[in-house]
This record gives structure tokens, C-alpha cells and sequence, in this order.
């Protein structure tokens, strides 16, 4: 290695390698001003000119301090001995230069994007894997399925709408599907779980309807908008349940005309009416919280009214005349049950 003492403005700054630089702050600025650059830039030499391997943010500070050099060291690609092509020999010095650096979810992205380019996935984890550090031994398999998308995708990773787990529900869609859910992805700030509860219905809705999910989509979600009207978590729920209604019209349905008749019938007392699972069966489960005896006795009370409810019987008829399809829930009906 040798060392060089380089104009700021004479480095390339261009190569791809340099994954995780951004822009100089001010602090960075009023350091190297005040006490001078203390860890020399690496560079190589290509077509007589040093293209920076690590320090990019020290050379763009130092353009901004007249009359100030950049110290570098030189390093040269080993050659093919060394097992790696120059691009992954780049992209692994630049790791080094950054090891112990705390690694966010973006991060893991932005590193597996560059290497991704040069070898497969399964070398970037075995390479990488040792200077990435917990980030990446956490969630190997999280970063190998987000790599697998549209790199478009990674706008929702860097903004924080969407973790890097929502990698499997987002798996297989192209950038068309992508671009039909953009708005919403957007909206909203999502978790795996209710992403994939979002997003899953729609995918299956369309496979099922031989139609795109683009266009399932537009239908499903047409008369909602984002916008201020709606809190996150508001927003959140009704995008999921009309993906879930899509899906599954028969039970979403049947769990409205439910829910409005058990209000009726338990209004005033402490119990809660829930359907069996799927209406499967005629069966309904009565809930009831008591932690002493004046409520048990209220609620023998408001349990013999009840009783005498008609609505009873229009709640236990469900399964038997308007259960859901097989279609919908993946089980069929019970024997002798349901229309001819």
C-alpha cells in the first residue's frame, strides 16, 4: 500500500461499491476542519485517476474546506487468486472499512442490491454474512426473499412503510402488481402480519378469478381514499377487511348480518354472541366476563330474556341455508346441510 495526498475533487466518487455513503453533515465538516482528517480514504488507481473504495464522505467534506487534501491509501485487487472478481474484492473492502457499524434493515438491502449484481445470493450471505454482523444473522432469510422482488420495492423498505419481513407477502408480485398497490403501501405503515393480511386476500382473489391483481385491486379498494379523514390504524382495518371481503364475500357477509343480530340480542347485558368458526356448524358461543356474584345474577337475568330473543333462531339458521362456500373456507359442508 502506498499513500497518496489527493485534491478532494481529483477522486471518483462514482463506484457502486460505495453502498451506504451519503452526504457529509455539518459536524463531519467542523471536524475534519478543526482537528484535520485522522482515517485516511482508500482508493485504486483506474485509468491514472483514484476512484475512492471508502471515505466518500470525508472527500465531499473536504471540497467544502479550501485549500484541504485528501489523505488515501492505495489498495490494488490481489488478483484472481484471491477468489474474488474486482467488484466483489470492492464491495468487501468496503464492508471492512464499516465493520461494527450498526446495520439497519435498509442497509442489509442496499449491500445485498450491490453484491447481488456479482454473485448469487447464497455467496453474498456467506461473504457478506461475517461484516454485517447480527443484522444479517437475524434475518438471512428475510434479506434472500426481499432480494428476490423488484428492486422497486426497496422505496417501501427505505421509507419505513414496509419491514424487511414483509418480504413473503410481498413475494412474486412484478412491478405492474406493485404498482397497483403503490398508493396503498404507501398510506400506511405495515407490519408483516397485516400486510400479508392485506395483500394475501387480493392475491387469491385474483388467482381464483383468473384475473389480475391489479384489477382485483382497483374493485376491491374503490371507494376508499387515503387522506387525513382516516387515523393509520382506522385505515389499516378497512383496506384489509375489503381485501378479506374480495376474497371471501359469502363469510364477510354472513359475519355482518351476525354481528348486527347479536348486538340486538345482547344489548344491555355483559355477554358476547360469536358464531361457530366458519358457520360450520349451527352452534353459537355466548362469552360472559363476572368477577362477582351480582354479575352472575344480573346476567341469569338478562340470560332468560335472551332466550326468548326470535333473533335466536335466525342466528342458528345461518349454517344451515347461508353458510360459506366451500370455495371460501376450505372445508365443505356437514352432511345432509346446506342448499341441494
Amino acid at each position: 500500500m502506498r499513500h497518496l495526498a489527493i485534491h478532494p475533487r481529483d477522486a471518483d466518487l462514482s463506484s457502486g461499491s460505495l453502498f451506504w455513503d451519503t452526504e457529509p453533515d455539518d459536524a463531519l465538516c467542523r471536524s475534519l476542519d478543526e482537528m484535520g482528517q485522522m482515517v485516511p480514504a482508500l482508493a485504486e488507481i483506474v485509468d491514472d485517476r483514484p476512484r475512492l473504495l471508502a471515505g466518500r464522505r470525508r472527500a465531499l467534506a473536504l471540497r467544502r474546506l479550501p485549500g484541504r487534501t485528501l489523505a488515501t491509501m492505495v489498495l490494488e485487487w490481489p488478483g484472481p487468486g484471491c477468489g474474488l472478481s474486482p467488484e466483489v474484492w470492492r464491495g468487501m473492502v468496503y464492508l471492512a472499512t464499516n465493520m461494527g457499524r450498526a446495520v439497519t434493515e435498509a442497509m442489509l438491502v442496499q449491500a445485498g442490491r450491490y453484491f447481488q449484481k456479482h454473485i448469487p445470493i447464497p455467496d453474498v450471505v456467506r461473504l457478506a454474512g461475517p461484516y454485517l454482523g447480527q443484522a444479517l444473522a437475524a434475518g438471512s432469510r428475510r434479506l434472500t426473499a426481499w432480494l428476490a422482488l423488484p428492486p422497486a420495492a426497496d422505496r417501501l423498505l427505505f421509507s419505513g412503510h414496509v419491514p424487511l419481513a414483509g418480504a413473503k407477502a410481498l413475494a412474486g408480485l412484478d412491478e405492474h402488481d406493485l404498482a397497483a398497490l403503490w398508493p396503498w403501501l404507501f398510506a400506511a405503515r405495515w407490519s408483516a402480519n397485516t400486510l400479508a393480511a392485506f395483500v394475501t386476500p387480493l392475491r387469491e382473489a385474483a388467482r381464483a378469478s383468473g384475473r389480475t391483481l391489479a384489477q382485483v385491486a382497483e374493485e376491491a379498494l374503490a371507494g376508499l381514499t387515503p387522506g387525513p379523514d382516516l387515523s393509520p390504524n382506522d385505515l389499516l382495518s378497512r383496506l384489509t377487511a375489503a381485501a378479506r371481503q374480495t376474497r371471501y364475500p359469502t363469510l364477510t357477509g354472513l359475519e355482518e348480518h351476525f354481528e348486527r343480530m347479536a348486538r340486538g340480542i345482547t344489548r344491555d347485558t355483559g355477554f358476547v354472541l360469536r358464531p361457530s368458526r366458519g358457520f360450520e356448524s349451527d352452534a353459537v358461543t355466548l362469552e360472559l366476563r363476572a368477577a362477582d356474584k351480582t354479575t352472575l345474577a344480573q346476567a341469569a337475568a338478562d340470560l332468560a330474556r335472551m332466550a326468548a330473543d326470535p333473533g335466536f333462531e335466525e342466528l342458528w339458521s345461518l349454517a344451515r341455508g347461508d353458510g360459506p362456500d366451500e370455495c371460501e373456507t376450505g372445508r365443505g359442508r356437514r352432511p345432509g346441510q346446506g342448499r341441494p
